[in-house]
């Protein structure tokens, strides 16, 4: 098939995840032979991100009272006169409920305060929220990883790594862009023969540096292991039992110092400084052969 057979609302639908089956493959071969086109289906998707992230506070602003009161039927109200006006109600009960389940989700991100909530409990929610997704769990898939890891890295300004879990039993799905309290956050998915999912998430938090650790949370069901390493924090979030999920944590954690602490080709390996913990260097399976100084807290 030629390139020129492609049109604008496929490489959109494509982006957006409309694009029917039948057509998908097609559209599909035709970038994996265009640059071009991989590059928009890229610039479409980070759009939609930012629509997102600039829409999505909304939700958290409170229902207006009007609606409230237009969703409630008055009561002295003569039964063919509400035949009449019930399509209006339902119309406004729909919309309500929305924006109330809106305010309710963004209520369990952020503490009434105003405040930012944990990392943790976020991490916790973003899994939850994207892992039952069976659809459109991911921005970029799992075949365009070259392109999510140079997208993730500009949009955070902080080079990615994404570890490779295929020897533990888990694939990459894909990964996404999502909204931070305080700064975007990158999420990738992965998901194993039983369908079971995790997220890891991470987000640039550069002056919160100190000794490595390993830190539990467990958060409506879903287990979540997070710890800072030099200037990001990193959160493995999924249903594993608490030492399954750790033992996961540590290959993640290997992957991500040994690829970020491998020197550049063709340069001298830059000297450790004092006191500067000892590169991690992946083991049998991927598993980091020196694990974080950790203290496990629940």
């Amino acid at each position: 098939m030629n390139t020129t057979t492609i049109t604008d609302d496929d490489i959109a639908a494509l982006a957006d995840g409309q694009l029917p089956a039948d057509r998908r493959a097609l559209v599909e071969a035709a970038i994996a032979r265009e640059p071009s086109l991989a590059a928009r289906v890229a610039d479409i998707r980070a759009q939609n991100s930012l629509l997102r992230d600039a829409f999505d506070p909304w939700l958290a602003e409170a229902v207006p009272p009007r609606l409230v009161e237009a969703a409630v039927p008055p009561r002295a109200v003569a039964r063919s006169r509400w035949a009449r006006a019930w399509p209006a109600y339902a119309v406004a009960a729909t919309l309500v409920l929305g924006v109330a389940t809106g305010w309710l989700g963004r209520g369990f991100v952020l503490e009434l305060s105003g405040t930012p909530t944990t990392f943790a409990r976020q991490a916790a929610y973003t899994h939850a929220l994207y892992s039952a997704d069976q659809r459109r769990p991911v921005e970029v898939w799992a075949n365009e990883e070259a392109g999510l890891v140079r997208w993730l890295s500009r949009r955070l300004g902080y080079q990615a790594h994404v570890p490779n879990l295929n020897s533990i039993g888990f694939a990459l799905v894909g990964g996404r862009l999502v909204a931070g309290n305080e700064k975007p956050t990158a999420l990738v998915m992965y998901e194993n023969a039983e369908k079971q999912r995790l997220t890891l998430q991470w987000r640039v938090s550069k002056g919160r540096g100190g000794e490595t650790e390993f830190r539990y949370a467990h958060e409506d069901g879903v287990g979540v292991f997070y710890w800072i390493d030099d200037d990001c924090a990193y959160a493995l979030s999924g249903p594993l039992d608490r030492t399954r999920l750790l033992q996961v944590a540590h290959v993640v954690y290997g992957q991500i110092m040994a690829a970020e602490r491998a020197p550049v080709p063709g340069s001298a390996p830059a000297p450790s400084a004092p006191g500067a913990p000892a590169t991690i260097v992946p083991g049998p399976a991927g598993s980091p052969t020196e694990p974080p100084k950790a203290t496990i807290s629940g």
